[in-house]
């Protein structure tokens, strides 16, 4: 009987490297709130960790999911111009190997971005003033962007019965 074993990864390095770069910011940014504001930061309401919070998901959803950041996650991405039937496009395919690849899969995965993006919101949330603002925008933009998939999501169920009713009736 054949024995298969699954291929070690190239990624694991650079996934390593990133994980240690991400450590090393968050100690470097908390480094800094300590030398901006004196200390350390000891309390936050409930109201801007929940401003916080929705500012993240927002940002995510930005780079992950958004036309409008698309072209950033295509710098990660394997160009190649093909033809078929006489019409030529560019075929667009994530890099398998290297750092682009690594890269690729952070910038495409919401639990990587939601991470760094919590990260950047509470460092600018303690580290200006001003950041207060553009959170606060975030957080409204999450907000609506909740209501939009909401009302897809029953958009979509109620299509769904539609559609099963119809096949049994």
């Amino acid at each position: 009987m054949k024995s298969y074993t699954r291929p070690k990864e190239d990624q694991n390095g650079w996934n390593i490297f990133f994980s240690v770069f991400f450590v090393l910011v968050l100690i470097a940014s908390l480094w800094t709130l300590s030398i901006l504001r004196g200390g350390y930061p000891e309390s936050i309401s409930l109201f801007d960790v929940l401003i916080i919070a929705l500012a993240s998901f927002r940002i995510t959803r930005l780079v992950v999911y958004d036309k409008i950041t698309r072209f950033f996650r295509e710098f990660f991405m394997h160009k190649k111009s093909v033809e078929k039937g006489g019409i030529g496009y560019v075929e667009m395919t994530p890099y398998t190997r290297g750092i682009r690849a690594t890269l690729y899969q952070l910038v495409t995965c919401p639990w990587c971005v939601g991470m760094w993006s919590a990260l950047i919101a509470t460092f600018c949330y303690f580290a200006t003033q001003w950041a207060w603002y553009v959170l606060l925008l975030l957080a409204i933009a999450g907000v609506s962007t909740l209501i939009q998939l909401s009302a897809n999501a029953i958009g979509w169920t109620a299509e769904h019965r539609k559609i099963t009713v119809e096949k049994e009736g």
